[in-house]
């Protein structure tokens, strides 16, 4: 069963990109989504709550580089150039933010795994995205 058939697999990529947003406003630890989050730590003033929305934007700029190899096949280098950006994004945010709520890390609920899913499924995009021919039809 060819399932490049049926599936373009280079929707990897919009699909991780959403569940990346999705993420954001789902609820992460102790029932708070991380909108929640960054309105609590933006009221008392913490320097580092604007890290809370880097999902959020991490996922856009994924989905923007996504969109940009399904628009046109030739823009694939930039393509991955901006998703590594929109990695990069996401990748400071986990290394910020969860060591400072790791013991909190045993109650994570959907919002973290719909991220850690979709930087995954991101990253698979990305691959997939290099494998790709130049020479396939802009229709396929």
């Amino acid at each position: 069963m060819n399932i490049r058939k049926y599936i373009d697999l280079r929707l990897i990529g919009i699909i991780g990109s959403c569940l990346l947003i999705v993420s954001q406003f789902s609820a992460w630890y102790s029932g708070l989504t991380l909108i929640n989050i960054y309105l609590i730590t933006t009221s008392v003033a913490i320097e580092d709550s604007f890290l809370y929305l880097f999902p959020l934007i991490s996922g856009s700029i994924c989905f923007i580089g996504t969109f940009l190899v399904l628009y046109k096949l030739e823009y694939k280098l930039n393509s991955v150039i901006i998703n590594f950006i929109g990695l990069g994004f996401f990748l400071i945010f986990i290394f910020e933010i969860v060591p400072k709520d790791f013991p909190y890390i045993v109650s994570a609920e959907i919002g973290f795994y719909f991220a850690i899913i979709g930087a995954f499924l991101i990253l698979l995009g990305i691959i997939n995205v290099l494998k790709l021919n130049n020479n396939l039809e802009e229709g396929s």
